[in-house]
């Protein structure tokens, strides 16, 4: 499995985001690396980092009376239950957890393109309603990054 590392092709431009999800990437690469009876202790850990962390973009998402909300609210509810669900099995069988686990970099960059960057502009938009809209070529970037990377 390919690691993915932070650059500032993954930086939405908004400082708490971007803060928040270098420590998620952290994290997620911290539980894929855990020896098996570390596993399930690193799941619950990257549990509560994503649920902090998406708290904190619902919240965002709240201030704004984001249009879209429900959506991204749905997509962060489906990663949550499938690592609840990979909690037991790590248990049991360590090796059938890390299947789940080692496609969470994937994840983390599709959810980060599709649902993150467009909050990011929208609260861009908000901070800075007087000025030009931000630029698409952080779109841009995280598509090649998509497409350089194999992970």
């Amino acid at each position: 499995m390919q690691r993915l590392e932070w650059s500032a092709l993954l930086e939405t431009g908004v400082a708490e985001m971007d803060a928040s999800h270098r420590l998620l990437l952290q994290a997620i690469h911290a539980t894929i690396d855990a020896d098996d009876g570390s596993l399930p202790g690193r799941i619950t850990a990257l549990l509560a980092a994503l649920a902090a962390d998406f708290a904190e973009e619902e919240a965002l998402m709240d201030h704004l009376h984001y249009p879209t909300d429900h959506e991204h609210r749905a997509a962060h509810s489906r990663v949550l239950a499938a690592l609840q669900h990979a909690l037991p099995v790590a248990w049991a069988d360590p090796r059938g957890a890390r299947g789940l686990l080692e496609r969470l970099p994937r994840w983390f960059v599709g959810h980060l393109s599709a649902m993150d960057l467009p909050l990011a502009v929208a609260i861009e938009r908000a901070r800075r309603p007087y000025s030009a809209p931000p630029e698409a070529s952080l779109r841009l970037q995280l598509a090649r990054l998509l497409q350089e990377q194999s992970i």
